[in-house]
């Protein structure tokens, strides 16, 4: 697993055999303080590896790796994902197929997405979009996320996009 510390693969054993763990059960079960905790928790989230629940994290759940709208394959980097309200999960490969798988369900609860720059999991709703950038990973046009303004606007004025 990416370079993880001997700490987070021990995080990351607890979640497998656990599925749920509070914070305080992972930081009594690693004698750690609340606040490393929650720095690690932090860390492997952002990588995908866990996923926050209130009071605690989860075992990441796999969805499939082929795109809900054109089947092709999903990438960490650009991953989409649809949340339905009966609980099933689609994944989109990125946001240009993810927007379109949205407006085509009527049942969702929920729509993330992936920053471009760093990686970590945000809302569709709160996300910055650049389009038609040069840079096209998959579909075009391209429509790559980011977790702000100013980075959108700077990955813009780089790459040509709007």
């Amino acid at each position: 697993m990416k370079n993880l510390s001997p700490r987070q693969r021990e995080i990351i054993k607890l979640v497998q055999e656990k599925k749920d763990i509070s914070i305080e059960d992972l930081r009594l079960a690693l004698q750690i303080s609340q606040a490393t905790a929650y720095r690690e928790i932090q860390e492997l989230s952002q990588m995908g590896l866990v996923a926050k629940i209130p009071g605690g994290i989860s075992q990441v759940e796999t969805t499939s790796t082929r795109c809900v709208q054109c089947r092709g394959e999903t990438n960490a980097r650009t991953t989409f994902i649809i949340e339905q309200t009966d609980g099933k999960k689609l994944s989109a490969c990125c946001s240009h197929c993810g927007m379109m798988a949205l407006a085509n369900n009527s049942n969702v609860s929920t729509a993330m997405t992936v920053d471009f720059i760093y990686g970590k999991m945000l809302n569709v709703s709160q996300a910055w979009y650049a389009l038609n950038s040069s840079v096209t990973l998959c579909c075009s046009p391209s429509i790559l996320s980011f977790s702000n303004r100013e980075d959108a606007t700077r990955f813009t004025l780089g790459f040509g996009a709007r």
